[in-house]
């Protein structure tokens, strides 16, 4: 593989003096709002009707966007499977709750396109069961200085603020680019939960009533520094810097009420818990591009270099009563579990034509990763606290990834086929160093996959009155690197995690189907098969719940989508989304068969409003209903947001009001299953009812269109396998 790379690097360098510049030809056309390609959507953020309403930014934005389901909880779903989000081509490396922070800290005045991909081509990483959301921003479109920023701030039960600023300056054949977002929003959770434990005859033996709440005060914060240098008007150089820090001050508490099967109290445990997270991060990438002509031909190279350092500092405290209130002893325990990661990765990606209309890519990538997981865990008095070698452990990873792809694309008139297939070799070494008190484990693993994917695209009439699309492509989701960890993680008294070293990565097969009439109804039918699925199992241990990931079995989803874009009135216009699919699990855990099927749906509808050439609103509803897995019910959840947004400053700034889940209906419930011996039903409520005010202001001078470099990053599978940070 690194012949192939050095020549495609004496290709570029030998046709550097070959090329013969032709003139630029400048096209101006109005953008579509949605356009489909034969390989994914692609959404014009500036084409939506009154998209930018107050308080938007990209994680607001991808809730408006038809096929994709979005929760307050930062969960985002593409035709029914978990989707990867990229920005600007770099995968992000957060999920959940930080996922969600981190995109409230892009303002849609920033953002270009967004491109739904629900079957990745051969060009992208196989890694992830579902599809690829790659968010594209403006940076760097125009010539002249550009900047602009957003500010945010409202309330919930607690604060929420966040913004952002941007900058843009191209003189002659520099460019320079950056991007700063910050946030301090404070959140909360408050739960509670009833378990019930029954012995073998089926008998009740005892009852764990929980009732707590959880705060949240996160500091987000994120910049981003580029600079592109244009040796000629074939050839750009560029570095691109990003650094993100993330703390978390975690406290709450919980009182736990244990009673026997006559439902009497037994004892009673109030916990408490403090966590610190600290999480920081820093990626380098040096690109190059080189464009040989005006037919596609091009090579584009890029090297990466990502540290991820995190801390994590808990502090637990239990104190026990007997059903007198008596006190019985005080149980404490301090964590300290340190993490670091470095990923080293290059990759060559070569596209050219050939007669007939042939457009062909092929591309080799090389991938270096290296993880040092501490657990140092502590018990007793903090002046007399010792050793807890029951959970204290170290666990070292390394992986090496060697991929290669070929691709090719023809239009056959009314017809367009596109083809690919990318082969990966992974290497893998995990050593669980041990301690005093336990040995030291170690597992090797090498594997070998090939991932085909097809693309056929059918336009009958020249109007696009009717569109066929058919996809077909198949993934790999390699577990992520904290999945790998054995560490037994103490979450709180009753609920504890540990990774699985000896989990193994889950493979899909999707099929999807498309019809779009003139571009106003879209109708998927998808089907996908995922074998070794890998699901997290919850096992009961007297009265403790263990979760702990595991390869359980298969799932066969088969879904149908339904979107629907109507203006009802020249100032209203309005998207319909429906969602039914059904979800068939066979799997086997702890001696435990599951082989049923389910049926879950969703549906959105989403307003927009113009009034007058300032005003415009929005109005939304979302519902998903019930979700079913091998082990957790949760029951539908209804929401419903409005907006309003006045123009300012000729269109360059704007002021306005957003809010979300108005009735405060995003509860979630829902019950506990298939856990030998036991079961429970629990309800959660988050600070998802709030008001925010948003006001943006954006500067061009001397501004001219321009085309630039997009921006590449080839560690883009590793840094999204990083969970939980």
């Amino acid at each position: 593989m690194m012949k192939i790379f050095l020549l495609l690097c004496l290709i570029a360098t030998s046709s550097l003096a070959q090329t013969t510049d032709l003139k630029e030809v400048k096209i101006t056309t109005r953008k579509k709002a949605i356009e489909r390609k034969i390989d994914r959507t692609v959404v014009n953020v500036d084409g939506l009707i009154n998209v930018a309403v107050a308080g938007t930014n990209a994680f607001e934005l991808l809730r408006r966007l038809p096929g994709l389901r979005v929760t307050e909880e930062g969960t985002i779903n593409l035709m029914g499977k978990g989707a990867t989000v990229y920005i600007d081509g770099k995968l992000t490396y957060l999920s959940g709750a930080d996922l969600m922070s981190y995109l409230k800290t892009m303002g849609t005045d920033q953002l270009d396109k967004v491109e739904l991909i629900p079957n990745p081509p051969a060009r992208y990483d196989a890694a992830g069961s579902g599809g690829v959301i790659n968010i594209l921003t403006k940076k760097s479109k125009q010539e002249g200085f550009n900047t602009g920023i957003t500010l945010n701030g409202g309330k919930g039960i607690y604060r929420k603020v966040n913004g952002s600023f941007n900058f843009n300056y191209r003189i002659n054949k520099l460019n320079l680019f950056t991007n700063v977002g910050a946030g301090n929003p404070k959140d909360f959770q408050n739960s509670s939960a009833t378990r019930s434990f029954k012995n073998e005859t089926g008998s009740l033996t005892s009852i764990l009533e929980q009732q707590g709440e959880i705060l949240y005060n996160r500091h987000n914060s994120n910049v981003k520094v580029g600079v592109d240098y244009y040796l000629n008007k074939r050839t750009t150089i560029g570095f691109i810097f990003n650094g993100l820090r993330n703390r978390v001050n975690e406290h709450g508490g919980i009182e736990n009420l244990m009673m026997n099967g006559n439902r009497e109290l037994d004892s009673m445990v109030n916990s408490s818990h403090s966590v610190n997270n600290l999480f920081r991060n820093g990626t380098m990438n040096l690109n190059m591009l080189h464009q040989f002509d005006s037919t596609g031909t091009e090579l584009s190279m890029d090297v990466d270099y990502t540290h991820y350092n995190s801390t994590n500092n808990q502090l637990f405290g239990n104190n026990s009563y007997n059903a007198s209130g008596q006190a019985l002893g005080l149980e404490r325990i301090r964590g300290d579990l340190p993490r670091t990661i470095d990923i080293f990765s290059a990759r060559a990606d070569y596209s050219f034509s050939l007669k007939n209309n042939y457009k062909l890519s092929a591309g080799l990538k090389s991938s270096f990763i290296k993880t040092d997981n501490q657990a140092n865990y502590f018990s007793g008095a903090a002046e007399l606290e010792q050793p807890d070698y029951n959970r204290t452990n170290a666990f070292l990873y390394r992986e090496n990834i060697n991929a290669l792809y070929v691709e090719g694309y023809r239009e056959f008139g009314k017809l367009g086929v596109k083809v690919g297939l990318r082969v990966e070799h992974t290497s893998s070494k995990g050593d669980q160093l041990g301690n005093i008190q336990k040995s030291d484990s170690s597992f090797v693993r090498n594997y070998f996959n090939a991932f085909p994917s097809f693309f056929l695209s059918y336009k009958p009439d020249s109007t696009n009155q009717n569109q066929f699309f058919l996809s077909y492509g198949k993934r790999i989701n390699r577990p992520a690197y904290d999945q790998l960890n054995p560490f037994l993680m103490v979450v709180q008294k009753y609920n504890q995690e540990s990774g699985n070293p000896f989990l193994s990565p889950e493979f899909t097969n999707n099929i999807q189907l498309t019809h779009v009439f003139k571009d106003k109804l879209t109708t998927n039918v998808y089907y996908s098969f995922m074998s070794n699925t890998s699901s997290p199992v919850i096992k009961a241990i007297n009265d403790v719940y263990i979760k702990r990931p595991e390869n359980v079995g298969s799932v066969i989803i088969t879904g149908l989508m339904l979107s629907y874009n109507q203006d009802i009135f020249k100032w209203w216009n309005a998207d319909f989304t429906v969602n039914p699919e059904r979800v068939h699990l066979q799997s086997e855990f702890n001696g435990i068969t599951v082989d049923t099927a389910v049926v879950m749906q969703s549906f959105n509808w989403y307003n927009r409003f113009s009034l007058g050439k300032t005003w415009s609103a929005e109005l939304a509803f979302d519902w998903g209903g019930r979700n079913y897995s091998n082990q957790v019910t949760t029951f539908g959840i209804a929401g419903i947001r409005a907006g309003v947004k006045k123009q300012l400053f000729s269109g360059n700034g704007s002021i306005g009001v957003n809010g979300s889940d108005l009735f405060y209906s995003a509860i979630r419930k829902g019950s506990i299953h298939n856990v030998v011996g036991s079961s429970a039903i629990f309800r959660n409520r988050q600070d998802t009812r709030t008001v925010i005010l948003s006001f943006s202001y954006r500067i061009s001078k001397n501004a001219k269109n321009n085309k630039r470099l997009r921006d590449r990053n080839g560690a883009w599978d590793e840094q999204n396998r990083i969970k939980g940070l």
